[in-house]
């Protein structure tokens, strides 16, 4: 276990063969003993050569990144701790956990090494865990889902660790003069000290949001006399709210991807805000559109009014449409699947700009929901349903009377004490905004 390899196991456990071995070995890229053995650290910088491979990097582009970075394996494998780890073989994995061979695959191709014939002392802690929840009574499936979860969540997280690293430390580092041995050191001397707040700082956050849930599970069970065990596991009631902006396309075409970045960055802002204060969360967000589930719907409603009038009130912002449904769903994966979810997005699809759009589901369980109206908004056919839905259009009682204007070219909304050209043209006031006009492309346009 763990023990040294010689070239011609180290080629049989990772596919690479003893030629092309040899050939690394001469480019410095992997190391050896005296004795001509190979250390359990081996196998991982093969992994990580084969990984650069795929990318289109070569060997020999490595080598020439090491002689002026420094050997850029042993930055890695410094940071993820692979240096000194061991090796063990997935039969000997599984059956030290007391796991079927079938499962400990499974977990593995979840978390992203399902190639890998052998395990590490991390994958058997982490193994042992998952065994003992199992015993504990934890069906196997449901640890399954959860497992997903970890990995997908956390892999983001690791991603925007990694990637923010980079952008606003490494390459403002370069970009003040630095290069080879010393940018490392600069970058380590930075990314070391910050490495050790990680753990503990996602401890924290951990800690708050299952303190989150958990207020939330415990209203599931403060009625669990009125709700008796359905057939279906992980089915339950939930309002839920999609919000997305318009014309978004067009604005990201005209003002660039910086600019949208910017509006998506502020637009998330206000809608974690918003959702915070109404006991909603933030399920998924993809590029401008988001996802909220309530467990009330009169929250949803209230949250998706909420939203727009915190729009309203910036100075320039693109117009929403938004649209809500209360139902059921089932739970899995950290996600809510069903009919009742598919119908909100339908509903979302047939908001116009600037509308919130709700069915009579919304209405009729948010009757007495104070500071908000529900108009009438017509009879719709949704595309893939059954039947005619009644919806509602949804705005605040305050609504300001407050004229926005929509930008010809780039589809922003603004109010006219914001705008800086006003003519008036057949009756009708025409203006453009300053942030506009700067740009390349609009400029080109024209007035």
């Amino acid at each position: 276990m763990g023990e040294e390899r010689s070239i011609d196991e180290l080629s049989e456990l990772t596919g690479v063969t003893a030629d092309v071995l040899h050939s690394w070995l001469e480019l410095g890229l992997i190391l050896h003993t005296e004795e001509g053995r190979f250390a359990a650290p081996t196998t991982e910088r093969v992994r990580l050569i084969q990984f650069a491979q795929r990318r289109g990097i070569e060997p020999k582009d490595i080598a020439a990144a090491s002689a002026s970075q420094g050997d850029v394996f042993a930055n890695y494998l410094g940071l993820t701790g692979h240096s000194d780890r061991q090796g063990h073989g997935i039969e000997e994995v599984a059956d030290h956990v007391g796991l079927d061979d079938a499962l400990v695959r499974r977990i593995w191709t979840i978390v992203g090494v399902g190639e890998q014939v052998e395990g590490n002392d991390d994958d058997i802690e982490a193994l042992v865990a998952l065994a003992r929840a199992i015993s504990a009574g934890i069906p196997a499936e449901a640890l399954i889902q959860l497992v997903r979860v970890f990995v997908d969540t956390l892999e983001r997280l690791a991603e925007a660790e990694v990637r923010l690293f980079h952008f606003h430390v490494h390459e403002r580092l370069r970009t003040e003069g630095l290069s080879g041995a010393q940018l490392v050191a600069a970058t380590n001397a930075v990314s070391e000290p910050a490495t050790e707040l990680v753990e503990p700082t996602l401890l924290y956050f951990h800690r708050r949001a299952f303190e989150r849930a958990s207020r939330e599970d415990l209203l599931l069970h403060l009625v669990e006399d009125l709700t008796p065990p359905g057939p279906e596991v992980g089915r339950m009631p939930l309002a839920v709210l999609f919000v997305d902006l318009t014309s978004f396309t067009t604005f990201t075409e005209v003002m660039g991807d910086v600019a949208a970045a910017n509006v998506v960055e502020r637009f998330s802002d206000l809608v974690r805000d918003a959702a915070g204060r109404y006991d909603g969360r933030v399920v998924k967000q993809i590029g401008d559109e988001f996802m909220l589930v309530f467990s009330q719907a009169q929250n949803a409603a209230a949250c998706g009014v909420e939203i727009r009038t915190m729009a309203d009130s910036e100075a320039q912002f693109p117009g929403l449409h938004m649209g809500a449904h209360f139902g059921t769903a089932l739970y899995r994966e950290g996600d809510y699947v069903g009919s009742d979810v598919n119908l909100a997005a339908r509903v979302a699809a047939e908001a116009k700009r600037g509308e919130f759009l709700v069915t009579d589901a919304i209405r009729a369980e948010s009757l007495g929901l104070e500071l908000v109206v529900f108009r009438a908004a017509g009879t719709r056919q949704m595309k893939g349903f059954a039947g005619e839905f009644d919806l509602y259009e949804v705005t605040a009682t305050s609504d300001p009377t407050l004229t926005r204007y929509i930008d010809p070219v780039c589809r922003m909304e603004f109010t006219l004490e914001h705008a800086t050209t006003r003519l008036r043209w057949r009756g009708e006031v025409r203006c453009r905004l300053p942030v506009l006009w700067d740009h390349p492309v609009a400029s080109s346009m024209g007035p």
